[in-house]
């Protein structure tokens, strides 16, 4: 069966499986929905419509036959009016209809309470077109692929497991998607990089994907359908609106922004690698000693009364708060080389090479914070040797500076006794405070607050 790519959204279906076409100038075009379809129609209208084919009405046996249900099946939903022929044909979508339904059975949803709900007008159906489809296979089975690659089976369902995915049986097909993404981690097994490291890779890409799509959905819902339900549309109504007008049309543009800021971070990670090899050359070779390194830093900035504005302004203040947070810090970040690690709702933890520009960073923020309309900030900074491993920095010298940033107060720069010690101070100034026992921290610890000069 030939896999064909919507011209609309970008989905890549199998031609069988497609929900509607159309044809254009001699050329056939698949969709996942009739939503695809009806958005690819409109936008060529001034250009002349396309027009439907032949090929677009099936016969009972035909639907049947690809839903995977027996006409006996079929029968009882058209008696149901969840799927409804016209004119005595059947529609491509009316397939992937039958198979939604019938997932909603297994899921212990009975057709009758779904004819009930759809007759009321409160369950619609055309957003579940596209959510019956199946995805183009190989003609490989995972066991297959194995022989073929020499790599066990069970490391190929850890992959699928550690991305967060479901473990594929033995005998199941490979989906063609799937194919060149195995085919990539096997050839990092046949480099001889450990299971192990491949699989903690792969745990990286696959949270950090994972959130990216939950998100989206979450996003989808409490975003996107508003406005249609502030219409006055019903749920159902509402999101299948939101699909027709907005959802289709934006295709896989989150996949692409996905990939496209992917590319533009891995282009400075990349290129700062490559100097680090060049020098690492010159001074193999004797020509050139590498710059010392020195103490890396990493800091801590917290919102102060972040709980109470959540409290008394509401979840939605409290959102803007963290995104304009999140803002700053990225632009202040990036004016003085360091590193946002992680955001924390309130709070940020950095990275910085130099710990004289992680003070001066610090410093910035609890001076632009208020005029971006942002409550006070208190920052903690400490220097020392650190851990890095997948994406975050660990250490006694991150848990020192996420301590010193709980003792500081609204306005403040603390600053522990290791930065002190190992920075010469520029463009700012440094005064004891006094020895504080953190948590945690056996042996009390001197702090400093840090000012401008």
């Amino acid at each position: 069966m030939a896999t064909v790519i919507d011209p609309v959204c970008g989905m890549r279906i199998e031609s069988d499986d497609a929900a509607a076409i159309a044809e254009h100038q001699g050329q056939t075009y698949y969709f996942c929905s009739e939503g695809c379809r009806d958005i690819f129609v409109s936008d060529l209208s001034p250009h002349g419509a396309p027009s439907g084919t032949d090929a677009d009405h099936l016969t009972e046996q035909e639907v049947a036959d690809r839903a995977g249900i027996s006409i006996e099946r079929l029968r009882e939903l058209v008696e149901l009016r969840l799927v409804v022929p016209e004119d005595g044909a059947f529609r491509r979508r009316d397939v992937m209809r039958a198979r939604v339904f019938v997932e909603l059975e297994a899921k212990g949803l009975d057709s009758q309470t779904l004819a009930s709900a759809h007759a009321s007008g409160h369950l619609t159906l055309g957003y579940l077109e596209s959510a019956g489809r199946r995805h183009p296979r190989t003609d490989r089975t995972l066991a297959q692929f194995s022989k073929h690659t020499d790599v066990p089976v069970d490391t190929l369902q850890n992959m699928y497991v550690t991305l967060g995915l479901p473990r594929p049986r033995e005998d199941e097909y490979i989906r063609e998607d799937d194919e060149p993404i195995l085919n990539a981690l096997t050839l990092l097994l046949g480099a001889g990089v450990e299971e192990g490291d491949v699989l903690r890779a792969v745990r990286i890409l696959g949270d950090s994907a994972r959130r990216v799509a939950q998100f989206q959905a979450h996003y989808f819902h409490n975003t996107i359908e508003e406005p249609f339900r502030r219409r006055g549309l019903r749920n159902n109504e509402a999101f299948e609106a939101a699909l027709n007008e907005v959802g289709y049309r934006m295709g896989h543009s989150t996949e692409e922004m996905l990939s496209w800021v992917f590319r533009r971070h891995a282009e400075i990670f990349s290129t700062e690698h490559h100097f680090e090899h060049v020098e690492t050359a010159l001074e193999e070779a004797g020509v050139r000693q590498r710059s010392p390194r020195g103490i890396e830093a990493a800091a801590f900035a917290d919102l102060s009364g972040y709980t109470r504005l959540t409290e008394e302004a509401g979840d939605d203040e409290a959102a803007r708060v963290s995104l304009s947070l999140a803002q700053l810090v990225n632009e202040i970040a990036g004016d003085h080389r360091g590193d946002v690690v992680k955001m924390l709702g309130d709070g940020v933890h950095f990275h910085f090479r130099d710990p004289g520009d992680a003070v001066r960073a610090s410093l910035e923020i609890v001076d632009t914070v208020g005029p971006r309309g942002l409550p006070p900030a208190h920052v903690g900074v400490n220097a020392g040797p650190m851990i890095y491993d997948e994406g975050d920095y660990f250490g006694r010298t991150v848990n020192i500076a996420a301590r010193i940033a709980a003792q500081a107060s609204a306005n403040r720069v603390l600053v522990g006794e290791d930065l002190v010690r190992g920075v010469e101070p520029e463009g700012f100034q440094v005064h004891e405070v006094g020895q504080f026992d953190l948590k945690g921290i056996a042996l009390p610890v001197t702090l400093y607050e840090a000012l401008r000069d």
